[in-house]
């Protein structure tokens, strides 16, 4: 785990006047260039222990002292804390042994990892322990000798009971030969004797055993199988055959459902997200085949980088690097090439986009303003070496400080300015005004709120989620800018991952699993941006954002008025097939410089404006649906129609120069060209009731 890091410098015997030295903590200096940061911290005696080039800064241990040279220092524009960032987001496991691999998944859930043998050559073909020798049916483990071998699961802690059973049949067994069967509740790192299975003689047929192996339930539940055979296979051995570990838990079921943003025509045209890189800056990435492969079973996840170790972690050859589950979750729904069985939809809304996975959130959920910040630099540097043009952001927290001032919305700025799309969650602090999080607050970026489908397949009782963050910005700016299915979205989860296992009531049957929030929006709202960029390659980051907002269909009332403020729905719900086919060029970010924005010669603020009755406004209009008031609290059900039409140009999409906040809620933030103030906490997933 990463957090906001105090050096603490080692004990010592207490030395009569010696003076105890002063602990550090983390922060995020910003200079006129990372390396005058990083000589200011030097000379200060402070410690750099990682450079941000993407926003001119570094990431440095500094005492009050060295703070307070460091602030005065030439070339020093800004020091952050380093604040800690926090997300908050009858079943079986089997092997057939119908192929001769170590990763076969034949049960509803799939095991934690392969097979796993101890002093052998790990390969399913030869050595001690086989798996689908051909010459005897293909479809069994075959141990002999010493042969070792074992697999992790996760079973539901709340399961009353959880079973081991297998098939054994004997061959060629003397005195003193035996088949040990263990279990581990800790993942393999201690074990435990069950029984073992004895006796001289050849079975004639299967036989069944069974264990209750209750007592080791919970995540790293884990089976072992050690030989004690006097002689090698093929003389004394073994065969193994549907091993399977059975328990009972409150998961869902039925058929699963694909998120929806009017994309299916698209796909069935050909338009998937062919060639466009998608980067993903969560909890990892979870190894498997319609994650690995497009919907034509070509290869496309590049390489995975790991922002808390600095690393590359492979090369165009996935691993699993997620056990949390919220980065998959969010991975899936924008690109899986799995299809619905019963009408051969596409569970990702860009089944052939390319995956770019970012791991920057440990399994706990916690991260560093830091650590973020370097995934934004590895993305924005690596650009385009993979292709990235859209960037997927499903995190947020408080915001505390102008957009400009926070550092982190300082590098999405810079992705952005590099032609990087940035689609960021809204967040699921709502339904209140004033709760869009970092970095949903860039005026840039798409920021994406959440809707629901009211658990019904009609599209006329569709409802605003009520956790979804409402507008405006602290800088008067008309946030979310649309928004996308975010309640009950299916999506892939391991269910030994930590969400999973935290909530196992949503877990479903196969790899599936039922989340909300902002999050799982966003990700709709990424997908669709890599289906625009597909078709046209040429479009500038404002472009693609015009032509997403410009598909907007908003939730109108019975008189054809609009039925949310528009700082609740933004345009409305995104529509994928609108959006591909959109013309106009012009009507986002108007009146907006990036340049000028990232120089820090010119801020802007947005239209909105707070009135002397506390409510919000955007300025110049009387339309009941720019206004913000406690009318616009959720509960009610309203037709997001495909007929409603918004503006060429949209009134409060209009930006001028900075010249004051509008009143915050919670009170003003911090002062000026000073130690800005930043997120306490941030979060890939607060998680929400499905809704």
């Amino acid at each position: 785990m990463l957090a906001a890091s105090c050096s603490v410098p080692p004990s010592h015997q207490s030395v009569v006047g010696a003076s105890v030295p002063e602990p550090a903590q983390s922060y995020i200096v910003e200079g006129q260039s990372t390396d005058a940061a990083a000589d200011a911290v030097k000379e200060a005696g402070g410690r750099v222990t990682s450079r941000l080039g993407v926003i001119d800064a570094v990431e440095a241990d500094l005492t009050d002292a060295q703070h307070a040279l460091v602030l005065k220092a030439g070339g020093i524009k800004q020091i952050t804390t380093n604040s800690i960032v926090m997300t908050n987001a009858a079943a079986s496991v089997m092997d057939k042994f119908e192929t001769g691999s170590f990763s076969n998944n034949d049960g509803t859930h799939r095991w934690w990892g392969d097979w796993v043998e101890t002093n052998d050559d790990n390969t399913p073909w030869q050595g001690n322990v086989t798996i689908g020798w051909p010459e005897r049916g293909g479809n069994r483990m075959i141990i002999g000798y010493n042969g070792s071998v074992y697999r992790k699961a996760a079973t539901p802690s709340s399961s009353a009971t959880v079973t081991l059973k297998f098939k054994y049949l004997r061959s060629g067994w003397e005195s003193g030969d035996y088949l040990s069967v263990q279990a581990s509740g800790n993942g393999g790192a201690t074990w435990t004797e069950l029984g073992r299975i004895t006796g001289a003689g050849t079975d004639a047929s299967f036989v069944t055993k069974t264990y209750s192996i209750t007592a080791y339930k919970g995540r790293n539940t884990a089976i072992r199988f050690v030989g004690g055979m006097n002689e090698s296979f093929p003389n004394d051995y073994i065969d193994l055959d549907d091993v399977e570990i059975d328990y009972n838990t409150n998961f869902g079921d039925g058929d699963p459902v694909p998120v929806d943003v009017n994309q299916a025509a698209l796909h069935s045209q050909g338009i998937r997200g062919a060639g466009v890189g998608v980067a993903v800056i969560d909890t990892g990435y979870w190894k498997m085949n319609s994650l690995d492969v497009d919907s034509k079973g070509t290869g496309r996840v590049a390489p995975q980088y790991d922002a808390i170790t600095n690393t590359v972690v492979s090369s165009w050859n996935p691993v699993s690097t997620d056990t949390t589950g919220h980065g998959t979750h969010v991975t899936s729904l924008i690109a899986s090439s799995r299809v619905r069985s019963s009408d051969g939809k596409f569970f990702g809304v860009a089944p052939d986009a390319t995956i770019i996975s970012i791991k920057a959130f440990a399994e706990d959920g916690s991260s560093t303003y830091a650590t973020v910040i370097r995934a934004i630099d590895w993305v924005v540097t690596n650009r385009y070496a993979y292709g990235i043009r859209v960037l997927n952001l499903s995190l947020g927290a408080p915001a505390h400080s102008r957009y400009w001032d926070d550092p982190l919305d300082k590098a999405v700025m810079k992705a952005w300015q590099a032609g990087i799309v940035v689609v960021a969650s809204a967040g699921n602090s709502g339904p209140l005004p004033q709760t869009i999080g970092v970095p949903g607050n860039v005026p840039y970026v798409i920021t994406v709120g959440a809707m629901t489908d009211n658990f019904t397949p009609s599209k006329s009782d569709d409802l605003l989620a009520s956790f979804s963050s409402s507008g405006p910005t602290f800088e008067g700016f008309v946030k979310p800018d649309l928004v996308a299915p975010g309640g009950h979205q299916w999506g892939f989860m391991a269910t030994y991952m930590k969400i999973a296992v935290d909530h196992p009531t949503f877990i479903n049957s196969g790899d599936f699993f039922q989340m909300s929030g902002t999050s799982q929006a966003a990700a709709a709202v990424s997908g669709v941006a890599a289906l625009v960029i597909g078709q046209n390659p040429a479009l500038t980051p404002d472009q693609v954002k015009c032509r997403i907002l410009q598909s907007g269909k908003p939730a109108v009332d019975s008189a054809g008025k609009l039925a949310y403020s528009v700082l609740q729905q933004g345009t409305g719900l995104v529509d994928a097939k609108a959006a591909v086919a959109g013309t106009v060029n012009n009507c986002a970010n108007v009146g907006l410089n990036i340049n000028a924005d990232v120089a820090g010669t010119t801020h802007y603020m947005g239209s909105v404006r707070q009135k002397a009755d506390g409510t919000f406004q955007v300025a110049g209009s009387t339309d009941k649906g720019m206004t913000w008031d406690q009318s616009y609290l959720w509960g009610q059900s309203f037709l997001w129609p495909q007929s409603f039409l918004w503006p060429q140009s949209f009134l409060w999409n209009q930006s001028t120069t900075y010249n004051g906040d509008i009143p915050w809620v919670n009170g003003y933030p911090s002062a000026i060209n000073n130690t800005a103030g930043t997120a306490s906490s941030m979060s890939i997933n607060s998680w929400v009731a499905p809704e």
